[in-house]
């Protein structure tokens, strides 16, 4: 069965485009899986590094699928990435930030859009991947109502804390009302440094989750802060494919971060 994961914070620049392309091609290489990336993000992140040909405004994007007045079908807008077994949804730049606004205006229905989309497609694919932008409104709730889990990316620090509240809140909201069945599944964190005061953040992170109803783990290890890493994405190669053998054990704990979120999300659905 398709399983669909949003990787989610509230606060920009804390890698969540990284954690979903890396996992993404974990998901192909090593777990076998046909794999669909959406990307939210009117940035377009995730877009750039896994199809640069669909960057920018597009007359078939995520930003047409969301539109009331276009509702064009997700399988207008898919498109073959760089990589083999790994289909992409492009944003569509400023147009998907623009939907967003619009969005906030729509009456009934406007949180269930991307799950509609998503739900004409899903047979395609083993696991669909939605890159969130750094924001709480109707583009994440689109997500987190289309996603059977979440992970939660952060950089440590007192301000990942204090975004990390707002994230709850509105997960909780969307259990209420509009996916009972969403879980968060891990977190995933990055820009690490083997600092003592990083080490305090950790625990504090992994604490505040731990005392949740459903505790979700931390996973290890972390991801250490690494130059090679925005090298090998802005290249538009896998770490695999890096040739270093610090990149070639970064995408195995990118392997091992995905069998355990899978196993989490296959546990919760029993």
């Amino acid at each position: 069965m398709t399983k669909t994961i949003a990787f989610a914070n509230q606060k920009g620049g804390v890698g969540k485009t990284t954690t979903t392309v890396n996992i993404a091609r974990a998901a192909i290489t090593d777990h076998g899986l046909k794999v669909l990336v959406v990307d939210a993000d009117p940035q377009g992140n995730a877009t750039k590094v896994l199809a640069p040909k669909h960057q920018g405004p597009l007359d078939c994007s995520l930003a047409t699928v969301l539109d009331k007045t276009k509702s064009t079908p997700m399988s207008d807008t898919i498109r073959v990435s760089e990589w083999t077994n790994l289909d992409v949804v492009p944003a569509g730049s400023d147009d998907l930030a623009d939907v967003a606004q619009s969005l906030v205006t729509m009456k009934a229905g406007r949180e269930s859009r991307l799950k509609k989309a998503i739900a004409d497609i899903s047979d395609r694919y083993d696991l669909i991947l939605i890159d969130c932008p750094p924001s709480l409104d109707q583009l994440p709730i689109n997500a987190f109502t289309a996603a059977d889990a979440i992970v939660v990316v952060a950089e440590l620090g007192q301000f990942a804390l204090d975004g990390l509240d707002r994230l709850l809140d509105t997960v909780e909201i969307i259990q209420e009302y509009t996916n009972p069945k969403l879980t968060i599944a891990a977190a995933i964190v990055n820009g690490v440094q083997n600092t003592k005061r990083m080490t305090h953040w950790r625990s504090e992170l992994g604490s505040a989750l731990a005392q949740l109803p459903t505790p979700v783990p931390v996973l290890d290890p972390p991801v250490q802060r690494a130059t090679f890493i925005a090298e090998a994405q802005e290249a538009g190669q896998g770490l695999d494919q890096w040739g270093s053998t610090k990149a070639s054990v970064l995408h195995q704990t990118y392997v091992q971060h995905l069998t355990t979120i899978l196993n989490s999300i296959y546990e919760g659905g029993r």
